[in-house]
C-alpha cells in the first residue's frame, strides 16, 4: 500500500505538542511512546498498514482522531442549533 503524505492543521500540531508537554524532558523515548499511545487509543489498521514507523502511525492516528472530532462537534452543534426552535 502507497505511504499517505500526513499535513497537520493548527489542531492537531496542539494536540501533537500537548502530548510533548505532558511528557518530561526526562522520559525516555519508550516511555514517549507509550504515553503517546495511551493517549491516541488504538491505531486503525489502515493507518498501521499505511505508516512504516510508530511515530508516523501515532501522528496519523491523532489527526483522524481530530478530524473524526471536528465532525462530531459539527454535527453537535447543527442538532443544538435547531434545539430552540423545536423547544420554542
Amino acid at each position: 500500500m502507497a505511504k499517505k503524505i500526513v499535513s497537520f492543521d493548527s489542531k492537531a500540531l496542539k494536540l501533537i505538542e500537548g502530548v510533548a508537554t505532558m511528557t518530561t524532558a526526562s522520559a525516555t523515548p519508550e516511555t514517549k511512546l507509550h504515553r503517546a499511545l495511551e493517549l491516541v487509543g488504538s491505531i486503525d489498521p489502515e493507518i498501521e498498514e499505511s505508516y512504516a514507523s510508530l511515530e508516523e502511525q501515532i501522528l496519523a492516528q491523532a489527526l483522524e482522531n481530530v478530524e473524526l472530532a471536528e465532525r462530531r462537534l459539527r454535527e453537535i452543534q447543527e442538532l443544538m442549533g435547531d434545539l430552540p426552535a423545536v423547544l420554542a
